[in-house]
């Protein structure tokens, strides 16, 4: 039986990681912070206009680039871990075709967990980590 590739978009107010399982464990396919600071985005927390325009952007650049690596065909789901505003930008963000595809959305930060530590925040969420 084939294995389940999962793809994790991991999303908070200044960065986004896209994540993947490999093998037994979990291997990075991009962290954009310096993708995201040579764009002009930089800390979107807030509630001012601007900070959420900010908050916008950062969801559909993050969106772009989970559509771009899912359109590969090589994952089978996608999980997504963020934050209660930013998860609510991120689904605005992504395409119809992706939302079919998300098994499971996380309310949490997990952009700074060191790779080796994010399988554990995933299990139980998610049928294959």
């Amino acid at each position: 039986m084939k294995p389940i590739i999962t793809l994790y978009l991991l999303v908070n107010d200044e960065d986004y990681r896209l994540v993947h399982t490999h093998g037994d464990g979990l291997a990075e396919v991009t962290h954009s912070k310096a993708q995201l600071t040579a764009a002009g985005v930089t800390h979107v927390q807030g509630h001012s206009p601007k900070e959420g325009a900010m908050r916008t952007h950062l969801a559909k650049l993050a969106a772009i680039m989970l559509e771009a690596e899912w359109s590969k065909g090589i994952y089978d789901q996608i999980v997504v871990s963020a934050g209660p505003k930013m998860l609510g930008e991120i689904r605005t963000s992504l395409s119809k075709g992706l939302h079919d595809h998300i098994v499971t959305e996380l309310h949490k930060d997990l952009v700074k967990i060191p790779l080796h530590d994010l399988a554990s925040h995933f299990k139980g969420a998610v049928s294959a980590v």
